[in-house]
């Protein structure tokens, strides 16, 4: 890399910059590896159980914000119940092969922009190569957690809303043949081409802008969203609005296109 920057002089910093972060990951990728394969050894839970038979050094490759590492762990396998079990994948708190931090870097970016283009901004952004699909099973996974998270730290807040929407809305979305089977649609034979998705949206107004119009307050919107019948999403849009503080609001506004489903 000397080399090439000598010859090529400043005129080339991009390529300096980005090869320069290719090694200084590489190096913290050998780096993780060697720290995570010793960790094993300080793990209190590394003796086989009644009916295990272990596997020792069996590999498995974690996803990290480095990039990929080679795990060489004991796993324990119970023939008569047909389940296994590494220590250290539990101890590491990997979820499906990849690592916290980065289930957390691609939640928050999917969170703010989509699977897609999350998957792309942390491509250029920090090198990390995860796709569009991934990201979003990997937040399918994570999603009921968090909300049990929220739920149970939440710090019950005192203060007045002056006014407080609830909008809700459906939208048909293209699904596979094997997710459509049984279900009545438009088409002439009678069949689905879509499901439905019940969206919601809950958000506050404190004041209006220049010209006197409603402004959304910022960053005050959260959404909710499910294939579940109008029934069940009534519940949880009806939930989110109680956790958004629906009692301390002096009005609230809810807004929808007239749909049957949501009429009550």
């Amino acid at each position: 890399m000397r080399a090439d920057f000598a010859r090529q002089g400043v005129g080339n910093l991009e390529a300096v910059e980005l090869g320069l972060r290719q090694a200084l990951l590489k190096d913290g990728r050998q780096l993780l590896e060697g720290l995570l394969n010793q960790a094993e050894e300080s793990l209190s839970d590394k003796a086989s159980r009644p009916g295990e038979k272990c596997h020792p050094k069996r590999l498995k490759q974690a996803q990290t914000i480095f990039g990929p590492v080679q795990l060489r762990r004991r796993y324990f396998y119970h023939a008569a119940s047909q389940s296994g079990r590494a220590p250290l994948d539990q101890a590491l708190g990997l979820i499906h092969s990849f690592s916290p931090a980065l289930v957390r870097l691609s939640a928050r970016a999917a969170a703010r922009q989509g699977y897609q283009a999350a998957s792309d901004d942390l491509r250029a952004l920090a090198a990390i190569e995860i796709e569009g699909r991934q990201i979003q099973r990997l937040v399918n996974r994570v999603a009921p957690q968090v909300a049990a998270q929220l739920k149970q730290g939440q710090v019950p807040d005192t203060d007045p809303i002056p006014i407080l929407y609830v909008e809700v809305d459906g939208t048909g979305v293209p699904m596979v043949a094997r997710e459509l089977a049984g279900r009545k649609g438009k088409q002439p034979d009678g069949t689905a081409k879509t499901r439905e998705v019940k969206l919601g949206a809950v958000f506050t107004q404190t004041h209006c802008d220049e010209e006197g119009r409603p402004e959304r307050d910022y960053a005050s919107t959260t959404y909710v969203g499910s294939f579940e019948s109008a029934e069940a999403f009534g519940r949880r849009i009806r939930e989110e609005a109680r956790r958004r503080g629906i009692g301390r609001a002096g009005q609230v506004v809810f807004i929808g296109d007239g749909a049957a489903w949501f009429g009550n």
